[in-house]
């Protein structure tokens, strides 16, 4: 397991959030900061999943009073491999020490880091391209 911890914030991700865990599909402005660096020609999709409580499987979270909250998925274009595409996982975390912050740990291969296609379970997913504006009421 990838030990490189990094940070999404709280505002980054709340549109995720408030889909309890359904999928969207991440485009544009919508896709997290630490995600910036991959190459536009190499990256294919970002799908992200999560909720306002903690998810059910913590097995995979290496750091101590946090809670999985959610989950990214990055999927690349594998130049490689003899695959379509190369899939990175990356745990979305709460931490108790953290107002304004999640913990994002990875990137991770699971089980589907070598694929040919898409899985079926993301083909409805609703397309999040811009995060609102948040709007300071004084």
């Amino acid at each position: 397991m990838s030990k490189h911890i990094k940070t999404i914030s709280k505002q980054e991700f709340c549109e995720i959030q408030k889909r309890v865990w359904n999928p969207v599909k991440l485009e544009g402005k919508a896709i997290p900061y630490f995600l910036k660096g991959i190459p536009e020609k190499l990256l294919h999709s970002v799908y992200a999943s999560g909720g306002p409580f903690p998810g059910v499987d913590q097995s995979k979270i290496n750091i101590g009073s946090a809670h999985l909250i959610g989950g990214i998925d990055v999927y690349r274009y594998s130049t490689d491999d003899p695959v379509q595409y190369n899939k990175d996982w990356y745990p979305v975390i709460a931490f108790s020490d953290s107002d304004n912050m999640f913990l994002v740990q990875g990137p991770i291969c699971d089980s589907e880091h070598w694929i040919n296609e898409i899985p079926k379970r993301l083909a409805n997913a609703e397309i999040l391209a811009v995060p609102p504006l948040i709007l300071e009421i004084k």
